[in-house]
């Protein structure tokens, strides 16, 4: 995702941004992103040259496929862990309860994982892309 913020301080290779209102902004219905300043940080290459109050474009650098991976493989793997669960404490049971309790156990890693990432949730680092004057 770009968007564009105007330098407020620069710290080394990272800048704090005042987040620019975009188009996206006008439809908002949230009153607190619309009167308040957002400030946010951001990584700029060395090579780049900037100053406090110019406008910049940033971007989320975050890999899409990472997150993706995060989010379903743990869900999976405790299909497989309860699946087996399952057949280790009733050796007798068939397919279908080994099943059972292999969904029973993704909803569980499902669900505490998405509890998880709502109390930690991931940093996506921004890059700053160009300096637009």
């Amino acid at each position: 995702m770009i968007e564009t913020g105007i330098v407020q301080e620069i710290t080394g290779n990272t800048l704090t941004l005042i987040k620019e209102n975009n188009i996206a902004c006008f439809g908002c219905m949230s009153q607190e992103c619309k009167e308040k300043a957002i400030s946010f940080t951001a990584e700029k290459p060395t090579a780049m040259a900037v100053e406090p109050g110019q406008r910049v474009e940033t971007e989320t650098a975050s890999s899409a496929l990472k997150q993706g991976l995060g989010a379903l493989i743990p869900p999976i793997l405790g299909f497989i862990a309860g699946f087996l669960l399952t057949g280790a404490l009733f050796p007798t049971a068939g397919d279908p309860p080994r099943a059972a309790g292999g969904a029973l156990l993704l909803f569980a890693v499902a669900v505490s994982c998405y509890f998880y990432r709502r109390r930690f949730p991931l940093e996506a680092k921004r890059r700053v892309i160009r300096a637009l004057g």
